[in-house]
């Protein structure tokens, strides 16, 4: 039969069908139906006419009649369920061990904590504080010897004790990235203080009241911080023990599994938070039946949840057990970059990207922008010596303003700082000039000479395609600068197109691609920003507001590892707090130096797409490969 004959006598049919296809009154059984029709039509047409357009188009209607017959229902409660219900206890019994021995290490420090205190009681003082002992004896004499859990409104302690026990959870599991050590200091600090703050209460006979009292919201809060340790063991297992893994492998597979475990902590913190806040402050008025009720059932459902129960989902699905989670391989793949890209394609590029040629631009990196950002910070301390004996309440910003001369900084010193807020744009183009390079290098061996090269043709207009964007920034105060967000999409990628293209009238190009992508680039800029947020948490938790004593409200792991360096520099050297700060800046800067490519990269992959919006390179490509096809066999090709 002659494809024209064969479409005229069955084109009625696929019009029915793509009349109907997208109703939602479709009757299942007429598309049942069709769909052995069609099935039927794309046999005949894939043995008779396989390199004909009418077999991709019935291959096209069979995949719409297939998820149209097969497509299951949205089950948002019932994955909730199964969430709590199955996969969270697996992954609770998958971390048992390290949850037992987050528990055991519990139980070792804290009685480190009260063997001390037996053997000195001012030992009590120095870890609890001389302040806080001062006002437990005060409330002892007073006879209300816990009276510190009713002296704050309800709601407020609700808010500020729940916030609290997050941070202090959060950074139990976090700790686990710096190989598990973090968890491992964060868990002795808390178990110890436990074990201190017990056993001086039984040095003044009030073992039973300040164990019916505190444990009635620490039920659920000391086993949260033990449970959150296990999580952070499991999250710093991936990165020491990646096995068959890559360990950035292992460390994603860790990670999710120790978020799960993180979730399940949600309610327990604010149940804790509440019985803390509205429970506790009547120990003097509570029965002591209703105490022992209350702590024994907290356990008692710790101890189902978290021991007994994943034990029981364990059994009755075995085959789940050891499943592993999904990752994402890091292929050292070769980037289609002549194809347009939807947003959330660019951002999948743009990790996948950075992962790939990271050492490539690193390189680079440490050959140019690297050594130029180290004269600066150090030049910057030196005229800024006097500045870092100071604690700052938003420290990271405070930092930063010293390292770059911000003019609207409290630190500002005038025109030394205006030139170094200038040349700071020099290592960052070098920056941006290594992320172009990369998507131009396929080798495996750096040529330097061929980098040179594209520096002597390229840094410049780089530079000068950074300087409106960096002028802005450094210029404007910040409560100017969220207006300007909407302003900055115009720019973004004015470096990425005169470092990446070969137009003879890039500055053009520039404008033209940045006017035509600005709601591209504007959401790029926003879920990057986003993301960064989250991944500074670690040593930037909630933005990191200080007190003036350099105390924060909330800590994370930079505050705890240099609130322990203080102490330790404190007796040894007068500049303690001048060294605390070195450390800071360069955790900030450092942080710094490995972001900035991310917003390179994402630019590059958005003038791609926008070149190919207007100048179709790819599609010109494709016509080049066009009568090329094999004759014999079909490849992916035939399929575009």
């Amino acid at each position: 039969m002659k494809e024209t004959s064969f479409i005229a006598q069955n084109k009625e049919k696929w019009a029915k069908f793509e009349k109907n296809r997208d109703k939602s009154t479709a009757d299942p059984e007429e598309l049942g139906r069709l769909y052995a029709e069609i099935n039927n039509d794309l046999s005949f047409a894939q043995t008779f006419y396989k390199k004909r357009t009418v077999r991709a188009y019935l291959n096209y209607l069979a995949q719409e009649i297939h998820r149209k017959l097969y497509k299951q229902k949205k089950e948002p409660l019932k994955r909730i369920l199964r969430a709590w219900s199955v996969d969270i206890p697996l992954e609770i019994y998958r971390a048992r061990k390290n949850i037992l021995f987050a528990f055991i290490l519990f139980l070792i420090y804290a009685t480190i904590g009260a063997f001390s205190t037996h053997q000195d009681v001012g030992f009590a003082n120095m870890i609890l504080g001389d302040g806080y002992i001062q006002e437990t004896e005060n409330l002892i004499s007073e006879g209300n010897p816990l009276g510190i859990y009713g002296s704050t409104s309800q709601g407020y302690m609700f808010m500020r004790i729940t916030i609290n026990n997050i941070q202090v959870a959060l950074m139990c599991f976090f700790g686990g990235i710096l190989f598990s050590l973090g968890t491992h200091v964060l868990l002795f600090n808390n178990a110890l203080m436990v074990g201190v703050f017990q056993y001086f209460f039984k040095l003044k006979g009030l073992l039973l009241t300040s164990f019916l009292t505190i444990w009635i919201h620490g039920a659920f809060e000391i086993s949260a911080i033990v449970i959150a340790s296990g999580a952070g063991f499991t999250l710093g297992h991936g990165l020491m023990f990646p096995g068959s893994y890559t360990r950035l492998q292992a460390l994603q597979m860790s990670g999710m599994r120790g978020i799960r475990i993180m979730l399940s902590l949600v309610p327990i913190f604010i149940i804790a938070g509440f019985l803390e806040s509205y429970v506790t402050r009547h120990y003097q008025t509570m029965p002591e039946w209703s105490k022992w009720c209350i702590v024994l059932f907290s356990f008692a459902l710790i101890l189902f949840y978290y021991v007994l129960y994943p034990i029981l989902v364990a059994r009755k699905h075995p085959e789940l057990v050891y499943s592993e989670p999904q990752v994402t391989p890091i292929e050292n793949k070769k980037f289609d970059l002549f194809k347009i890209r939807k947003n959330s394609e660019v951002i999948k590029d743009t990790f996948q990207f950075y992962r790939v040629k990271f050492s490539v631009f690193l390189r680079l990196m440490f050959r140019t922008a690297i050594p130029l950002i180290v004269i600066i910070a150090i030049y910057q301390n030196y005229v800024h010596f006097a500045d870092l004996d100071s604690f700052y309440y938003i420290d990271w910003a405070s930092q930063m303003s010293i390292l770059f001369g911000n003019p609207y900084a409290q630190t500002f010193n005038g025109w030394s700082d205006l030139i170094i807020a200038f040349l700071w744009i020099i290592p960052i183009s070098f920056i941006g000039s290594a992320v172009f390079f990369s998507f131009r290098f396929d080798g495996d061996k750096l040529n330097w000479s061929e980098y040179i090269s594209y520096l002597k043709k390229r840094y410049i207009p780089i530079l000068f395609g950074i300087l409106p964007l960096y002028i802005l920034i450094m210029a404007l105060p910040y409560y100017l600068l969220i207006p300007f967000v909407f302003i900055m999409p115009f720019f973004y990628i004015k470096a990425a197109t005169l470092g990446l293209s070969d137009a003879k009238k890039r500055v053009s190009k520039a404008y033209e691609f940045g006017s035509r992508h600005w709601s591209n680039s504007l959401i790029l800029l926003i879920v990057l920003s986003l993301a960064l947020f989250f991944l500074a948490q670690p040593f930037a938790f909630v933005v990191s507001f200080h007190d003036f004593r350099g105390q924060p409200y909330i800590g994370d792991i930079l505050d705890w590892f240099t609130g322990f360096l203080q102490g330790v520099l404190a007796d040894n050297t007068v500049y303690h707090t001048e060294i605390i700060n070195f450390v800071r800046q360069f955790v900030y800067i450092a942080f710094f130096v490995m972001v900035i490519p991310l917003f390179f990269i994402s630019a590059g992959f958005i003038f791609y797409s926008a070149r190919e919006v207007i100048d179709a390179k790819g599609l010109q490509i494709d016509f080049q490969k066009f009568g090329k096809r094999s004759k014999t066999q079909e490849t992916n090709f035939d399929y575009d």
